[in-house]
Parts: C-alpha cells; structure tokens; sequence
C-alpha cells in the first residue's frame, strides 16, 4: 500500500562565535544536510572540558543517527522512540569519559536537535540551549529549558517578570553526561513553507530578548540572520560563547512510497 509523505527543501545558517569574554568556545554545532538533521551543543566542565563534551555528544549523535537510519526513517512514533534512545546513549558515554579521565571530571553538555520527518519536525532538548519557530511573523520557543528558572516558573513561585532579575537562571535541571542516566524531551510539531527554525545556546538568550530576535528575524536577509544574532549579543557584552543555527524552510513536494 502507496502512503503518501512529504520532503522539504531547507537552507541553513549557523554561526558559532567564542563572544567577547571567553578563551575558548565550548559550543558546537554539526549538520547531516542529506539527512536534514541538525545538532546544538553547549558544554560545561573545567580547563577544556566542556569543548571536549559538546564535540564528543554532537558528533556521536550524528554517528548513532546514520547508523541507525542508514536507509529510510521509520514512522514518526517510532523515530521519535530511536531519538532519544540515541540520546541516552550518548548520555551514558559522556558520563564514562569524564569518570575514566581526570581531566574531564565533571564535563556535560547541553542539547538540542532538529529532524525533518516526512510526517512533521522531531526535536528534542536536554538543558537550556533552545529551539524556536517562527512563522507568519511571530516568534515562538518551541522548548522549555530544563533549568532551576523554568521549574520555579512553572511552580508559581516565581513570575516571568521576576525571571529577568532571578540571579540562578543559568543553573540547569538537566545535562548530557552528567550522570548515568538522562530523559530527554523529544516532541514533533507541523511544518509549513516558509517556517523558519532557530536553535540557539543561552549565550544567544540571555543577552538578547524575545523581542529583538523577533524582530531581527523580521527585518534581516536569511543569510544575515544569524550573523545579525551573533551581532546583537556581542553589542549587549558577549560574555559567553554564542553559536545560532538558522533553518529556513523553502518548499516542499509531495511523494508517494511503497
């Protein structure tokens, strides 16, 4: 039986930049283009650590993820079951490299990831780096972080207005390799032509606000996006690294599989 599914055409921008204050960049970000996959990492962890975190967890990522999906992708549930059992597994090796070596005691590393499906967008996210879409004009974070922050708000002890001055916003819940075991948030949503995604580390979001990435998103050239991002947060002092992925959707056509 024919089922019919749907294929996208997307371009993508991505920049990462040490910012003004630190010595070295521990954000990474790495594409599978044929596979319109797409990783974000943001690690922590002393000396290089944190460099060392976020390039292991991105690239195992997308060695697991070819592996796994060496011919065609499963449906939509099931890939999303896959996902984050990858994940889970590159949780569990970030946690032994950093036991087995001392100079990697510690490390961790933030996570998100975008997946065009033929039935939807798969994404999922361990900490704070974030995914937004923006579409018809309004900016929307597709992601709750996995921060101290985000659970006060949720408990009501704290309101998004108190959250600009909260002085812990940066403590995150959750982390790749931190310990044994992880849970990602693996979730899907729809996509229409002209949809434009943005995966982001909090150097990004904690220097520029939901306003002015709206608005740049807005008014700058698709390949000044993330260039015009990057600008922002060094303008408003850069005091971490700041690496933005840009993903716009172009069109996209129907086919017929067996």
């Amino acid at each position: 039986m024919a089922c019919q599914v749907m294929l996208y055409k997307v371009s993508v921008y991505g920049i990462s930049d040490i910012g003004l204050v630190r010595h070295n960049n521990e954000d990474f970000w790495k594409q599978l283009l044929d596979e319109q996959f797409f990783v974000l990492a943001d690690g922590m962890g002393g000396h290089k650590a944190g460099e060392v975190a976020s390039k292991e967890c991105a690239n195992y990522l997308c060695a697991l993820f070819r592996q796994s999906f060496s011919s065609s992708l499963p449906s939509l549930v099931l890939t999303q079951e896959r996902l984050s059992e990858m994940i889970q597994q590159v949780n569990l090796m970030i946690y032994q490299m950093g036991r087995e070596n001392p100079g990697l005691k510690g490390m961790g590393t933030t996570l998100c990831c975008l997946l065009f499906h033929p039935e939807g967008l798969i994404y999922g996210h361990v900490g704070d780096s974030r995914i937004y879409r923006f579409r018809a004009h309004q900016l929307e974070q597709i992601t709750q972080d996995h921060s101290l922050l985000r659970e006060l708000i949720e408990l009501g002890q704290l309101s998004e207005q108190q959250a600009e001055d909260f002085l812990y916003k940066n403590i995150i819940t959750k982390a790749v390799g931190t310990e044994p075991f992880v849970k990602p948030t693996i979730k899907h949503t729809s996509v229409e032509v002209g949809d434009v995604f943005l995966m982001c580390t909090d150097g990004l979001t904690d220097l520029v606000n939901h306003e002015d990435i709206q608005t740049i998103l807005q008014e700058a050239p698709e390949q000044e996006i993330a260039k015009q991002l990057v600008k922002r947060a060094k303008q408003k002092g850069g005091y971490d690294n700041i690496t933005v992925v840009v993903v716009k959707v172009h069109n996209k056509y129907e086919s017929h599989l067996s």
